[in-house]
């Protein structure tokens, strides 16, 4: 019977080669369930990829694309005085109403999470100033 030796250093680059190769396939299938694209940053874990942000301006409806949804998360207006307020409409139908403090115009947040589906037309209107909707896309 013959001995077989095996060399150490051997062993450690067969053992990392092997190792490496579990890593990568590993990733290649979490990437396969992850549906939503992100963006990691060290202070912010999970947002929507820049890709993904829309701002809508009073006067310019927004369709929304075949297979998503917009999530709006914030309205207001880009100029104008405090004291006003902002109305987002879904088709044509209201569907959130905002009060602007800001002087100069500024965004309140919507913690609720209005959403709009696939084809759904959306638009922000105020009294006479320039109104702002803020959201980002998702896959539906």
């Amino acid at each position: 019977m013959k001995n077989l030796n095996l060399h150490p250093k051997s062993a450690l680059v067969g053992a990392g080669v092997v190792l490496l190769a579990g890593v990568l396939s590993a990733q290649q299938i979490a990437n396969r369930f992850v549906s939503v694209r992100v963006l990691e940053t060290p202070t912010l874990q999970m947002a929507p990829h820049p890709r993904d942000f829309v701002r809508i301006v009073e006067g310019t409806p927004y369709t929304v694309p075949a297979g998503r949804i917009l999530v709006v998360t914030a309205m207001g207006s880009v100029i104008g005085i405090g004291g006003n307020w902002a109305i987002c409409a879904v088709n044509g139908a209201d569907a959130v109403f905002v009060w602007i403090d800001q002087v100069g115009g500024g965004v309140t947040e919507i913690p609720t999470g209005l959403t709009a589906q696939g084809a759904d037309v959306v638009d922000v209107r105020t009294a006479g100033q320039t109104g702002v909707l803020l959201g980002y896309l998702v896959d539906a």
